[in-house]
C-alpha cells in the first residue's frame, strides 16, 4: 500500500476532490499519448475560455441593467 505525502483537508460539502494516480499504478490501456494530452488541455483550457466570456459577459449584462433601472425608491 501507498502512503500520500498530500496532507489531508478537511472535505468540503459538496467538493469532490480527485486524484493523480502515480504513473506505474495506471493501467496500460488507460495511459494517455502525449498527443492525446495535449488535446485534451487544449480542450479544456477553451472550455475555460468559454466560461471565462460568458462569465463576464453577465457581469458587463448586470452593470449595465443596474445603469439602468431606476433608482430605488426611499
Amino acid at each position: 500500500m501507498t502512503k500520500t505525502t498530500i496532507p489531508e483537508r478537511p472535505a468540503l460539502p459538496g467538493i469532490e476532490q480527485l486524484e493523480l494516480l502515480p504513473a506505474v499504478d495506471v493501467p496500460v490501456q488507460l495511459r494517455l499519448s502525449q498527443h492525446t494530452r495535449r488535446i485534451g488541455l487544449a480542450g479544456v483550457a477553451q472550455a475555460r475560455a468559454i466560461l471565462a466570456e460568458q462569465a463576464a459577459r453577465r457581469v458587463e449584462a448586470a452593470a449595465e441593467a443596474e445603469h439602468l433601472s431606476p433608482p430605488a425608491a426611499a
